[in-house]
């Protein structure tokens, strides 16, 4: 005979057993189809989710979505951290922080304007979503930039900016979301304080965190868990936002400065062993795939129908504003002032039609959805955005390059992995 609690876990298991097996097929579906996997999770999400079959049905709200949502998008962000080197980081440096921080408000704002406009939604919630949608996808891109060689300068610039901007954004979706569940009014100086103090006291904790795990498992008398490389991944991604959170400072940001950490050891002088550092890559790709699976289901699963239909137009609008007048303002107004990375019209061209969003998004509006008002409308709008700029943009993103003369096949560096010794 099972307790309750017994009878809640074995379903608990039985819906995560669900989304693995589903997610699993339509995996390999979509790489048949050569679209972006994310997509197919999103409708199988909404098939197996109580608006279809009902096979699965996990509250957004409930504690197990939440930290799904927490550990998926920490771990997703790390990962983002250790695919983007510091060597290329020096070159555009100037762009990628313009982009990620600049480049955040100014599609927060239009986007909001957008909403705020068609769907007469109030300005504060309508910044929200704005601010959810800024951040991109490292999680869509890295693939696309594994399998074609695009110019190894803007691939990686593209890779930096995602994973930076998954952060600055997460920070401030989460500055705007306190100012709207608080009600009270903030000026523009303290919203700028707490923005700076997240963003630092993050980074602070996730380069220390990140530096020491680094040491551990490099090739010194002292790397004591180099066995453990995996063991001591995962502390280092729950260790860093925990400590970050506790001092009140973002635990996204600190998650991404422990994965930069970790993956430029070289840089730091620290050399982790080609077998400690081949299970690192392994094992953070297998569980971000997991991840991946998890929160782009769970989205659909929570998207509903009714409301879907209702808005749908209007969702669609909101995106075209987001992909075809944010994205290009933001490009013209964070890249142009970089006159040392000199880059080219076609590359500009290529950066307006990169602006895919996805795992960020999905988990910030997962997390916000069941705790603001119109946080359902948010979640329809976060989902058509998330499908239009994946099947539209993600797919075409190599045929895009292949037009504007950006494949280079002589000199081509793949971005995600650091060089072998």
């Amino acid at each position: 005979m099972h307790s309750s609690g017994m009878e809640i876990a074995q379903q608990l298991f039985t819906s995560i057993l669900i989304i693995f097996v589903a997610g699993t097929a339509v995996s390999k579906l979509a790489q048949k189809l050569r679209i972006p996997d994310v997509v197919l999770f999103i409708l199988t999400g909404i098939i197996i989710g109580p608006s279809a079959l009902g096979y699965v049905n996990i509250q957004g709200s409930s504690t197990l979505n939440q930290a799904i949502l927490l550990f998926g998008a920490s771990f997703i962000l790390f990962h983002g951290g250790t695919i983007t080197k510091f060597a290329i980081l020096k070159r555009v440096w100037i762009s990628i922080t313009l982009l990620s921080t600049v480049g955040v408000i100014i599609t927060a704002l239009v986007v909001a304007i957008g909403a705020h406009f068609i769907l007469d939604l109030p300005f504060m919630i309508s910044l929200l979503l704005g601010a959810i949608l800024a951040s991109t996808d490292p999680a869509a891109l890295v693939p696309i930039f594994q399998r074609f060689p695009i110019r190894a300068k803007v691939a990686q610039t593209v890779i930096a900016e995602s994973a930076f901007t998954d952060a600055t954004g997460s920070i401030l979706a989460i500055v705007i979301f306190s100012m709207v569940v608080s009600s009270v009014g903030t000026s523009g100086w303290s919203v700028f304080g707490q923005f700076i103090y997240l963003a630092v006291g993050g980074i602070i904790v996730g380069v220390v965190v990140g530096g020491v795990s680094a040491f551990l498992i490099s090739e010194n008398d002292r790397g004591l868990l180099r066995e453990f490389t995996p063991m001591v991944i995962v502390i280092c991604v729950l260790a860093s936002y925990v400590i970050a959170e506790t001092a009140h400072a973002s635990g996204f940001m600190s998650v991404f400065a422990a994965g930069l950490m970790v993956g430029n050891a070289r840089t730091l002088r620290l050399t982790i062993l080609p077998k400690e550092e081949l299970s690192m890559h392994h094992f953070v790709d297998a569980l971000g795939l997991k991840f991946r699976m998890l929160i782009f289901v769970l989205l659909g699963d929570q998207v509903n129908l009714s409301l879907l239909r209702a808005h749908g137009l209007q969702a669609f609008f909101i995106s075209l504003i987001f992909m075809f007048i944010a994205r290009p303002l933001t490009v013209l107004a964070c890249l142009l002032p970089d006159r040392r990375a000199k880059w080219t019209k076609q590359e500009l061209v290529f950066f307006f039609w990169t602006r895919e969003t996805g795992v960020i998004a999905a988990a910030l509006i997962g997390i916000v959805s069941s705790l603001v008002s119109s946080g359902q409308l948010l979640l329809s709008i976060t989902f058509v955005a998330i499908l239009m700029t994946l099947l539209i943009q993600a797919s075409t993103t190599p045929l895009v390059a292949k037009i504007l003369g950006l494949i280079d096949l002589g000199n081509y560096r793949r971005p995600i992995r650091p060089p072998s010794q």
